[in-house]
């Protein structure tokens, strides 16, 4: 399968480039080491290029994405590029950002809750939350942060980001185009709880 995808290694001299050149500042990434002869010095090209065009895209359409992080802690959601609204399903609970609102589904007691039962009375509705000010999940470029930050990244046959890899996170994308709708929940399945603790749902919240 991975003659399907295109790979690159980064290290950060490149990637500051390529950001620059697509319009965005650099982040944390890493960037290819400075070319030692004309051939690596085209592949560098070309490499700057196929990200430059990734870069470009990102954000621009719906997709799917699972994100491995913390203590293997898996997740896996939906983004919708036009409202930037998506839902996020783990083990044992539903996310939904809307706009300023947060909204959780506990089908299960979070692994991190500090006692047993701590939300047994939440459980199976939606528990309504204003965004917080921390958490990677709910920064303003959440799902793509860590693509524009990466240390590996893969490409599909589109040129578009499939994986990416960074310390303690590794992000997969696809379906890119899927229809996506992700709404407020209903009204009488909604309660306000603001005991509620999102730090443990995960370390990305």
């Amino acid at each position: 399968m991975f003659d399907h995808f295109r790979r690159y290694v980064l290290g950060g001299v490149l990637l500051a480039g390529v950001l620059t050149s697509a319009g965005c500042s650099p982040g944390s990434g890493t960037a290819a080491a400075t070319p030692a002869s004309s051939a690596s010095s085209a592949s560098s090209a070309s490499s700057s290029t196929d990200l430059a065009g990734a870069l470009a895209r990102l954000g621009s359409e719906s997709a799917r994405f699972t994100i491995v992080f913390g203590r293997r802690q898996r997740a896996t959601g939906v983004i919708d590029p036009a409202t930037g609204h998506w839902e996020l399903s783990g083990n044992g609970y539903v996310v939904r950002r809307i706009g300023t609102d947060v909204y959780v589904r506990l089908t299960a007691e979070p692994a991190d809750s500090m006692y047993p039962g701590q939300y047994a009375a939440d459980l199976g509705k939606w528990v309504h939350l204003p965004v917080p000010s921390g958490g990677a999940a709910f920064a303003a470029d959440f799902p793509w942060t860590t693509a524009r930050t990466a240390a590996t990244v893969d490409l599909d046959v589109d040129g578009r980001f499939s994986r990416v890899t960074s310390p303690g996170v590794v992000v997969s994308y696809s379906d890119y185009g899927t229809p996506v709708q992700v709404a407020v929940p209903p009204a009488d399945q909604t309660i306000e709880d603001h005991l509620f603790t999102l730090a443990n749902l995960g370390a990305i919240y």
